[in-house]
């Protein structure tokens, strides 16, 4: 046991270890101890004093990974700390000229670091990966006495946010949440924290408050058979004599373990004071800054339909049968340079235009009341075609190992330059000019991109970093006021994923994650665990950002029996979670209407011919959650701040899958199975002075609810619709005990609204 000396200054303790014979430098309170090695500053030890537990035990002296030219290197010449703002500040000598400085400091619950690379030389740093928490323990094994009934988790905010549980079992080594960019939520993290957590009541909440743009890489995975949180930061500035800078504090803070909310919850606090959310929450804007239509009269979007060939059939159909209006974002096809996934995409300017929509698919949107935008590649570029030098002198330049899972083998245009912006506005604005579009849409766009350019030629640092971030900006706001002075109204702009920097630029954004394992890209590299049941998505970005959170469109749905019954999960979800499910056409063919599918020859992916038929109770199904979107309670799902949703317990119900909208060569092709989930979807919003529950099973079979707290309370009286199917559907007056003890029927929607003043 460690030996304590008397000596105390300011926070900062020295102790003599007994065993290994060490010295310790220790920060602690009442709740919290973090011990650092005196000789080398590793973190050796954070212990939650309340239980007498460590829940980090560090034996690697490993304290930082710093990155120069092509090297690596984690040695250093000498290492001193001293007593600082009641905290420890560390320093280390990595060489005559580098100098990494770490501030750490205990408050409450929480420790915090802030640090910053001195460079005096002539080596160009790219990044440093500090700190490197190692040995976080399995919290089940500390805290629980039955681990088999008990789980860890760690849930990240990567695709917008991500649950997997007993991580230590199911990373291999050095796998996992490993190099996971910011802001980048394709590859990496769309918000600055994420947990680990276990059902025992304990947790570690990590958390990056930069509210700059600032790139890092928010990091936790399995190394030398432990688990390793990490951040990395850096390619912000790279030259001679130029350090690095990470002016926010790194937060570790011990948690109760209530679950992923309880880590959202903490950061949410915080988001939500920042630049990208002083613009009011969307319903609060004035209605020249938003588009009302799309939050409030759309009831599903459809993804991908060929833009130059007559697919009027299909828009009229979906508009009949779901009874609502549609927001179609058309396929890339349209441009008069082929624009599709397999070998071509336009260049400069003129090889958009003229725009080839084919005036029936305009005709039948316009006569359905829907909406409509293109989908363009917006930064992604041919080199061969039209303005080539131009577009070669603007072309970004990747670093030679991107930290990512990606790895961006692309042509984009770098956003700093003039090229960039100039072509941007000026094509957007005569697109909507041609197209009489109602909104526009760009895939690979910035919210799946590293922010990183290592150009020394285009004026701005090497890196670059936020300001690559902030030129994103500057050329989504322009192109937006742009297109508003052409089209004389509010023109809303959609990307491919989302990441918090973008809230106030960006109203609607594609993603595919909730129809997993049907579906693809984004966490595709975790798909296996999503099949065994060991992963899943969860709401974390919406959850934080409701109310503000730009409108999803996920679901990656096919209308035919033979994708299986998995859809009908999907679509319950994708609605329940705010979004809107989309019907998409990328990869595979359309729903054979009167034995009639679109041709692979007519579109601009490959694939081979289905004869999948259109299934009208599947869209009956999906009717009636559109009706839930646009009716009575839309301004829950809309504009409603999501709240802790009612803890219960209910069956889970195997559904089946079919693969089949995907690339025809990927391996996932073809696949089928089955998937165990929860039978019944809950979720719980507040919006002004009233509180609604949302209660759905998405099965065919009775279920069941054991309540496990008291959201519904006995005796009081709720606003109750048993069974919704449609707006005229009616509702009831009753009390929670006789809520409690209702069997869900086949597909039943319950929605409970409670006055909470």
């Amino acid at each position: 046991m460690p030996i304590r000396k008397p000596a105390k200054r300011m926070g900062l303790e020295i102790d003599n270890l007994s065993i290994g014979g060490g010295v310790v430098l220790c920060l602690k309170n009442e709740l919290l101890e973090v011990q650092f090695d005196a000789t080398n500053g590793a973190i050796r030890k954070i212990i939650d004093c309340r239980n007498s537990k460590s829940i980090l035990n560090n034996p690697l002296s490993e304290m930082y990974l710093l990155e120069y030219g092509t090297e690596y290197t984690k040695d250093f010449e000498a290492f001193r700390y001293s007593e600082k703002n009641g905290g420890v500040e560390l320093r280390w000598k990595i060489s005559t000229e580098i100098e990494l400085v770490a501030l750490w400091q205990l408050e409450g619950n929480s420790i915090s670091t802030e640090s910053h690379v001195n460079n005096c030389g002539k080596e160009k740093i790219s990044s440093i990966e500090y700190p490197l928490l190692d040995g976080i323990v399995d919290l089940c094994d500390l805290y629980g006495n039955k681990k088999k009934e008990l789980k860890n988790y760690v849930a990240h905010s990567y695709a917008t946010g991500f649950l997997i549980e007993n991580p230590l079992d199911n990373f291999g080594e050095e796998e996992g949440f490993r190099y996971m960019p910011y802001p980048e939520s394709f590859s990496g993290a769309s918000m600055q924290f994420f947990s680990y957590y276990c059902d025992a009541g304990v947790g570690l909440y990590f958390a990056a408050y930069d509210s700059k743009y600032h790139q890092k890489w928010l990091n936790f995975y399995k190394y030398k058979g432990k688990l390793r949180a990490s951040q990395i930061y850096g390619y912000e500035d790279i030259g001679c004599g130029k350090g690095l800078n990470a002016p926010w504090k790194f937060v570790i803070t011990l948690t109760d373990g209530d679950s992923w909310y309880e880590s959202a919850d903490l950061y949410k606090k915080w988001a939500l004071q920042q630049s990208w959310c002083a613009n009011k929450k969307i319903n609060e804007r004035d209605q020249k800054q938003r588009a009302a239509w799309l939050y409030e009269e759309i009831g599903a979007c459809t993804f991908g339909m060929n833009g130059k060939h007559d697919r009027s059939k299909w828009i009229e159909r979906y508009s009949k049968d779901i009874k609502r209006p549609i927001f179609h974002v058309l396929g890339p096809d349209w441009p008069k340079v082929n624009q599709n996934y397999y070998n071509s995409i336009p260049g400069g300017y003129d090889d958009w235009f003229p725009t080839r929509f084919h005036p029936k698919n305009l005709e039948a949107i316009q006569s359905s009341g829907d909406r409509f935008a293109p989908f363009e590649f917006d930064f992604l570029v041919a080199i061969d075609k039209s303005d080539s030098d131009l577009i070669c002198n603007s072309l970004q330049k990747w670093p030679h190992k991107p930290k990512s899972k990606d790895e961006y083998k692309f042509t984009m245009l770098c956003p700093l330059c003039h090229y960039t912006k100039e072509l941007h506005v000026s094509r957007d604005v005569r697109v909507v000019k041609e197209s009489g579009c109602d909104a526009l849409y760009y895939d690979i766009s910035a919210n799946n991109i590293l922010k990183t350019c290592m150009s020394d030629e285009h004026g701005h640092p090497v890196g670059a970093g936020k300001e690559m971030t902030e030129a994103y900006r500057e050329i989504y706001i322009q192109t937006k006021e742009k297109a508003e002075n052409e089209k004389g109204q509010y023109v809303p702009i959609g990307t491919e994923m989302m990441n918090e920097v973008f809230l106030d630029c960006l109203d609607f954004y594609q993603a595919r994650a909730n129809a997993q394992p049907c579906s693809a890209l984004e966490t595709g590299m975790f798909r296996d665990l999503v099949k065994q049941g060991k992963a899943q998505i969860i709401p974390m970005f919406q959850y934080v950002y409701s109310g503000y959170s730009p409108l999803r469109l996920d679901g990656w749905g096919k209308l035919t029996k033979e994708g299986g019954d998995l859809i009908y999960h999907t679509i319950a979800k994708t609605y329940l979670w705010g979004g809107l499910f989309e019907i998409n056409s990328e990869y595979s063919a359309m729903e054979a209407m009167e034995g009639v599918e679109n041709s692979s020859e007519e579109h601009y992916s490959h694939f081979n011919p289905a004869g999948f038929a259109y299934d009208k109770s599947i869209v009956d199904y999906l009717s009636k959650y559109a009706s839930l979107r646009t009716g009575r309670y839309n301004k829950f799902l809309a504009y409603g701040e999501m709240k802790h949703p009612p803890k219960f317990k209910t069956s889970k119900v195997w559904h089946s899958y079919y693969q089949y909208n995907i690339s025809k060569n990927s391996l996932e092709q073809g696949d089928r199975g089955i998937i165990l989930l929860d039978s019944i979807i809950a979720v719980r919003y507040e919006f002004g002075a009233s509180e609604l529950i949302i209660l759905s099973n998405t099965t065919q079979f009775y279920q069941e609810i054991i309540w496990e707290e008291d959201q519904l309370q006995a005796e009081r009286e709720y606003e109750v619709c048993l069974n919704y199917l449609s707006e005229e559907s009616a509702s009831k007056k009753m009390v929670g005990k006789e809520l409690r003890k209702i069997t869900f029927g086949p597909n039943q929607l319950i929605i409970v609204e409670n006055n909470i003043l």
